[in-house]
């Protein structure tokens, strides 16, 4: 009886497939908001006046009840302030993809069949290899 109780309960508890929690969508928001602020500010010192306030409209509503509609709203209201002002060009760390330095030094394709694991020849120290000069000179 109580494994079936206690099955019941985690039932409850869990989330539909692909629905996010309220702590999920709020974190979202919140660090979209902050990756759309880099996008557009110039400066870093314009950047952090402008995080900050950002984490004042958060930090508003942050002692309010997760089902009080005003913080539904005010999520609704934030994801659609994202969509409005979404960057035609945004920040991109240069070497991850679509930045500048991405594949700059990229490996040859196989296809050109270049042999770069090296190998592991003794030197003379004119760098020529031990096996490429006779016996008598060594």
């Amino acid at each position: 009886l109580t494994m079936k109780a206690f099955g019941e309960v985690a039932a409850s508890m869990r989330h539909p497939v692909g629905e996010l929690t309220h702590r999920q969508r709020v974190t979202r928001l919140y660090r979209n908001a902050l990756r759309l602020q880099f996008s557009w500010a110039v400066d870093r010192d314009i950047y952090l006046d402008k995080a900050d306030e950002i984490r004042a409209r958060f930090d508003a509503l942050k002692n309010e009840q997760v089902d009080a509609p005003v913080v539904a709203q005010a999520i609704a209201a934030g994801e659609a302030e994202l969509v409005e002002f979404t960057h035609p060009d945004p920040y991109v760390i240069p070497y991850m993809p679509g930045g500048s330095k991405f594949m700059r030094n990229s490996p040859p394709p196989p296809e050109a069949g270049l042999d770069l694991t090296g190998t592991n020849t003794p030197v003379w120290p004119d760098m020529v290899p031990i096996t490429f000069r006779p016996f008598s000179a060594r």
